[in-house]
């Protein structure tokens, strides 16, 4: 079994590394204080293929694996959560073209999301359906030659931006011979009539990234704009949440790197007692977890990414994956505001923000419970 990566993935986590340090980092600490979307940092991230680094060649893509976006990610998310999920419901989104759209829809929708002149956002969590994607309300009714859509849609990302290409939308347009609602999904362009943005939220971590509810009052669609199957809507926007679901514990990687960073270089600097705390033993125990953690989880989630990049089903592995990486890093943020003490309660240092975004990462792309229930169920429980 070859755990090595090959040359082309090691040069892109190289390039990664240093894009994210040299051009990422300055702009986390701007988007910080002033939540601004960061359109010049996406059109410089884009213009290195990586808005289209899953999108095939014939579409203006890079073309590369699972595995190959999920060794970029971690480089990202150490340094920035937030332009990581950026870019993450992007990719999400441009890989339901990929694999869901026609050729005309391919043809349309792609080149411009390779480029990073669009950016991709996925509506399906209402108010009173989270966890529960079956309980969607938001309806789309035949009408004519295409299809009228009522509803609510909240908490999500991407869609209120300058260059945001709409959404696309998760609908219920009828009912299954076994008496569950069929979900369908829908193209809804920027502009369209009845498609409406909503407030956006004042949120305690990922700022700069726009989350907003969105609201369809008659909103009309031609029939063209049905993405897959009609009432397969569900069954697709779950199998892509495999893929965001590795992505979500390769963050938790990345994140639990960056504690173990800020902590370690914290703890050889302070002292108590006339010592570094690098020096006493419980401090010496929570960072030993934190880089054994780190190694654990990154093993995992390379494992899982081969199997998505192979076609291999990995739905079990990929819950599995997302609840060890998430539930890891809100460990391994505590930890280190431990280590930091009162300072880790000032804004200025970098763990306050890190311990801030480690415990949505329990709630995005299905919330750990429902992983545990995902996982108990191929248990045969």
């Amino acid at each position: 079994m070859d755990f090595e990566l090959a040359s082309e993935q090691i040069e892109l986590q190289r390039m990664v590394r240093d894009f994210a340090q040299a051009e990422v980092a300055p702009v986390q600490a701007r988007m910080e204080s002033d939540h601004e979307f960061p359109y010049e940092l996406w059109r410089k991230w884009s213009d290195l293929g990586m808005a289209g680094i899953m999108i095939p060649p014939e579409y203006g893509g890079s073309g590369l694996d699972s595995l190959s976006y999920i060794i970029a990610m971690e480089e990202m998310g150490t340094v920035s959560q937030t332009f990581s999920l950026i870019w993450q419901v992007h990719v999400l989104v441009a890989n339901m073209y990929v694999q869901l759209g026609t050729p005309e829809q391919k043809e349309r929708w792609l080149p411009p999301f390779a480029r990073g002149d669009k950016l991709g956002a996925i509506a399906l969590t209402e108010p009173g359906a989270g966890s529960d994607a079956g309980g969607l309300r938001t309806r789309a009714v035949r009408d004519g030659s295409g299809w009228v859509i009522n509803g609510n849609k909240i908490f999500i990302s991407n869609a209120g931006t300058e260059i945001s290409d709409g959404t696309v939308l998760m609908a219920v347009t009828g009912e299954q011979p076994n008496g569950r609602k069929a979900i369908s999904s829908f193209i809804i362009p920027t502009g369209t009539p009845g498609y409406q943005l909503g407030q956006s939220f004042d949120k305690m971590a990922w700022h700069g990234m726009d989350n907003r509810e969105l609201v369809f009052e008659d909103c009309r669609v031609p029939a063209d704009h049905l993405l897959g199957r009609e009432g397969a809507g569900l069954k697709q926007a779950l199998g892509g949440l495999n893929l965001g679901r590795i992505v979500f514990g390769t963050l938790g990687c990345a994140l639990i790197r960056a504690c173990l960073d800020e902590a370690l270089a914290y703890s050889k600097d302070r002292k108590q007692f006339g010592q570094p705390l690098s020096t006493f033993q419980l401090t010496q125990a929570k960072l030993a977890n934190m880089a054994t953690h780190a190694e654990g989880v990154r093993r995992f989630a390379h494992y899982v990414a081969w199997l998505h990049a192979q076609g291999r089903e990995c739905h079990t592995e990929a819950a599995m994956v997302k609840l060890m990486g998430t539930r890891l890093a809100v460990q391994a943020a505590q930890d280190a505001y431990q280590i930091h003490g009162g300072y880790g309660f000032m804004h200025d240092y970098r763990v306050n923000r890190l311990y801030r975004e480690a415990q949505i990462l329990e709630i995005g792309e299905g919330t750990s419970e429902i992983q545990q229930i995902l996982i108990a169920r191929a248990l045969g429980c």
